[in-house]
């Protein structure tokens, strides 16, 4: 029995990489506004139609494309906060590691023009969030409230609302122009935090 031949052809590990850094120098040389398909086509030195064929728009390609830097910083390329019985510790670690991969110098002009990206245009702000910030506040809350079932925080506490306030210092940090203290301000946030977090003391 012949070989069953398959329609089109197979997608390019090397294309696709080639195509998400080309994006990714052009965010940083021209910002969201003025990026394109058919520029990163160019800079890339493939078709148009490649481009599309791998990411129906420019948010969904950006989201990628920044993702991929962001994983290429990120020792162990995994972003997830750990869960080693310690919720503390592993949060702790989590701040430490998100914080190095935001304001690592490679990765700021990305998240600028992220920024940019979801103030110019709602749908590709909600594929960003999808994509990108989404899946980091997801991981962390699952992992707030895996320490709360377990004791180590507050039954109470609210955990979307944690969650939104050390993702959100980091990224005021960025935009503020500091984000040579984020790692610094972020950790002295958890620290006052964890201080409402912990379970009050039990009574004899």
């Amino acid at each position: 029995m012949g070989e069953v031949r398959r329609r089109g052809r197979p997608r390019s590990a090397t294309a696709d990489q080639a195509i998400l850094e080309a994006t990714r120098e052009l965010l940083v040389e021209n910002g969201y506004a003025r990026l394109s398909m058919e520029g990163v086509a160019a800079r890339t030195g493939v078709g148009k139609p490649t481009v599309y064929r791998r990411w129906r728009s420019k948010g969904a390609l950006v989201a990628d494309a920044v993702r991929d830097g962001l994983l290429s910083t990120t020792p162990g390329r995994d972003l997830a906060p750990p869960n080693t019985g310690n919720a503390e510790q592993d949060l702790r670690a989590w701040l430490h590691r998100y914080t190095l991969v935001a304001t690592d110098p490679r990765n700021v002009p990305l998240a600028l023009a992220l920024t940019a990206a979801a103030a110019e245009n709602p749908h590709d702000a909600e594929v960003l969030y999808q994509q990108l910030t989404g899946p980091q506040h997801a991981a962390l809350v699952e992992r707030l409230r895996s320490a709360a079932d377990s004791g180590q925080l507050r039954a109470d506490a609210d955990v979307e609302a944690v969650a939104d306030a050390v993702i959100g210092a980091v990224l005021f940090q960025l935009l503020t122009g500091n984000a040579a203290a984020s790692p610094q301000r972020a950790d002295a946030l958890f620290d006052i935090l964890l201080a409402g977090l912990r379970p009050a003391p039990s009574r004899n």
